[in-house]
């Protein structure tokens, strides 16, 4: 043991190769201060703890955004309908109320708050969500952007990937099959999202005052729309389908819709075409609407230069602008107007798939 203490260097020596070090790392740190230029050594610095940072940490992160490509985010929805049901012990808050005002002693409905961490555990792996938000640069229509961040390990992300998530679209998909209760959406100008509302109507097609006949020719086409996914995909067509509801007020329309709504236990979006202030607006409601819904337009004639058949004779020159400008809508949407040039009636798009 003395043996080997003797062989050590001595506290002078070791302060000595210290120093030598030190005068050695700021020589060569003023070499590349005046040698390299600045932006090279921030790309060298970023890289290198990239680098470490890899190396050293083992997780990885998933993020998803409310919104894709233009659309709503299907993994994101699904995702909102299934953490509630993954409420464990380990969460430390949660966002709860009632839409019941004819059922106060309704247990109340669970949400997830942001920045609220919920635990998942899935085929052995540890998984953590949050909810997070932030607000859209956009100076002139700034918007509330919301997203999901899923952490796991690396070692796990192609499991994640192939499993967890598909995972997460069956068990969605069965919770809103059997959701209690509907919501029917208008359309806020103001802050561009859609508002919802509970839809409570009692309308069903049992209540429905129409022949027997053709109330089940409405059910079987509903459920042949319903099951013949394949069969649009097939023949490379949109999933969706359209109906056209004319007639008087008090004629029966509003309850038809609320009947196929419950029947099918489908959300309402109920748009009214003034809002749209362009073409491009008008898209972007269209596309903000979720998938297994209906889509409202009611007096679709009022939008257009067919208004001038149930308007007065002198109308104002600012309906008549906007008259003008929602009959040149993009294609996307060109079902809706090569209809009311013959017609004057609202409009009901059932849709399986946003469009």
């Amino acid at each position: 043991m003395s043996l080997l203490l003797e062989q050590l260097p001595s506290f002078t020596t070791l302060l000595s190769m210290y120093a030598s070090f030190s005068a050695m790392a700021m020589l060569i740190r003023t070499i590349l201060n005046e040698m390299v230029p600045k932006r090279i050594q921030n790309y060298i610095s970023t890289k290198f703890l990239d680098l470490a940072s890899s190396c050293l940490s083992s997780d990885f992160t998933f993020i998803i955004e409310e919104r894709w490509q233009a659309v709503l985010n299907e993994t994101f929805r699904a995702v909102e309908a299934y953490l509630p049901t993954r409420i464990g012990p380990s969460t430390d808050s949660l966002l709860i109320g009632s839409n019941e005002p004819l059922n106060p002693r309704a247990p109340p409905k669970q949400r997830i708050p942001f920045d609220c961490k919920i635990v998942d555990e899935f085929h052995g792996m540890r998984l953590g969500w949050t909810l997070h938000n932030s607000v859209d640069s956009n100076k002139y229509f700034p918007r509330e952007k919301r997203y999901f961040r899923l952490n796991c390990k690396k070692g796990d992300r192609d499991r994640v990937l192939q499993c967890y998530f598909p995972h997460i679209a069956t068990t969605a998909q069965r919770i809103l099959n059997q959701r209690e209760t509907l919501n029917i959406y208008t359309y806020d100008q103001e802050s561009s999202v859609w508002e919802p509302t509970v839809f409570k109507h009692p309308a069903t097609f049992e209540t429905l005052a129409m022949e027997p006949e053709v109330k089940q020719l409405i059910k079987d086409d509903l459920d042949s729309f319903v099951e013949r996914k394949d069969f649009f995909e097939g023949v490379g067509r949109a999933w969706k389908r359209g109906y056209l509801l004319y007639g008087p007020p008090g004629t029966g329309k509003s309850s038809l819709v609320a009947a196929i709504a419950n029947y099918l236990r489908y959300n309402i979006y109920d748009l009214q075409l003034q809002t749209a202030r362009s073409d491009a607006d008008l898209r972007h409601i269209l596309t903000s609407t979720t998938n297994r819904s209906i889509l409202l337009i009611e007096d679709i004639d009022c939008g257009t230069k067919v208004s001038h058949d149930r308007a007065k004779d002198q109308e104002d020159n600012d309906e008549q602008q906007n008259s003008n400008r929602l009959s040149s809508t993009d294609p996307g949407v060109i079902i809706i107007y090569t209809m009311i040039s013959s017609a004057s009636f609202p409009f009901l798009y059932l849709s399986n798939k946003s469009s």
